[in-house]
């Protein structure tokens, strides 16, 4: 809990509960979410957004490794050691960035001649990378859908 303090993320004022600069081992902060609810609500976004915070194993527990999967693949989350996903998903962005909930990967295959054109609106557009620029992209699209009138297809 001592880390978590130290971070900023929560507040106590229970006696002997230092702030703690070192990372803390997994199993000691599951442990203390058995005791202290509030970390257990917090652990899967620290685990996905923040996990630096914590001294990882090599291999996760199960569950541990499930939610941040479906975290950072935007699936739907399972109830994490009890606690439901509408209790720890809030966390997400209020952890690390605050607001931001963490990028999802996308693999697709461009033909030659879409690279070269992402590499020349990177150019020309004040975007720092091909994301910004797909990103910038998708928004223009979905602003000029929105604005036509639906056609009703029945």
């Amino acid at each position: 809990m001592g880390r978590l303090v130290e971070e900023g993320l929560l507040e106590t004022n229970i006696e002997g509960i230092v702030p703690r600069r070192k990372p803390v081992p997994l199993d000691d902060a599951l442990w203390a979410g058995t005791v202290e609810p509030r970390i257990m609500e917090l652990l899967p976004a620290v685990l996905v957004k923040k996990p630096r915070l914590l001294r990882l194993p090599k291999e996760l527990p199960q569950d541990v490794a499930e939610v941040i999967h479906a975290i950072r693949h935007g699936k739907p989350a399972p109830t994490f050691r009890g606690v439901p996903p509408e209790q720890y998903l809030p966390w997400v962005t209020q952890v690390g960035r605050k607001g931001r909930s963490p990028s999802v990967l996308k693999s697709f295959r461009f033909r030659h001649d879409d690279v070269l054109r992402l590499a020349r609106l990177r150019q020309s557009l004040p975007a720092r990378s091909d994301t910004e620029v797909i990103r910038m992209a998708l928004e223009l699209l979905e602003a000029s859908t929105a604005k036509r009138p639906q056609i009703d297809p029945g």
